[in-house]
């Protein structure tokens, strides 16, 4: 299996209003009680206190409870805590309230990777593509479904769809290569593991698949 930060997206995403970054900066929040509730939920995130953070967006949430972000956001806290379900919950929700919510979408097929339950994130992929097909981070969740389904042909082709759209995208080059390996491909495998060290020296995923490659003689 290709462990790696499932997490690794591009925004691009229909959440509401605006979109996160006019969010993080606090244009949309002038006179709107959830704002400071949002900006101590992000600060607590980013001290990782989980449980302060979700605290705080819950409290935005009740003063803007049709904001398809915020429960977004949300559950993206509960996701990063572990907390699956009440991460699927918050997404399903945020899609119950802008059903064209393509991050709302994508984040839950990345809670289904994490538990396991492939089908359903391939579905999530499948109908956020069906809403925009030129976002590369679809291509990854769904080619990592696949992947872990053992179906190598198929995440192969969204990998390559995925790095078609966004060239540098070191996770998904490290990913396509533990895909080749799989299939005894280790010519492209070396080639994508090469690629990905020379994106991100540092990406400690990669530095795992040059190992075992030179393990193999390649």
């Amino acid at each position: 299996m290709f462990p790696g930060d499932l997490a690794t997206k591009q925004n691009a995403s229909d959440g509401g209003p605006g979109t996160y970054t006019r969010f993080a900066g606090g244009e949309i929040w002038k006179g709107v009680t959830a704002g400071p509730y949002f900006q101590n939920g992000r600060e607590a995130l980013y001290k990782g206190d989980y449980d302060k953070a979700i605290a705080e967006m819950t409290q935005a949430i009740r003063a803007l409870p049709n904001f398809a972000f915020l429960y977004s956001y949300r559950g993206s806290v509960y996701h990063e805590k572990g907390d699956y379900d009440k991460a699927i919950a918050d997404f399903s929700e945020a899609i119950r309230i802008s059903p064209n919510y393509i991050d709302a979408y994508l984040d839950r097929a990345y809670v289904y990777l994490d538990k396991d339950d492939y089908d359903k994130a391939i579905a999530d992929a499948n109908q956020a593509i069906r809403i925009n097909p030129n976002y590369s981070s679809l291509y990854d969740a769904r080619g990592s479904a696949y992947y872990y389904n053992g179906d190598y042909d198929k995440a192969i082709a969204d990998f390559n769809e995925a790095i078609r759209l966004y060239f540098d995208y070191y996770v998904v080059y490290c990913r396509r290569g533990y895909a080749y390996m799989m299939k005894g491909n280790f010519t492209q495998a070396r080639a994508d593991a090469n690629k990905a060290l020379q994106l991100n020296p540092n990406f400690q995923k990669a530095k795992d698949l040059d190992a075992e490659l030179k393990k193999k003689g390649y």
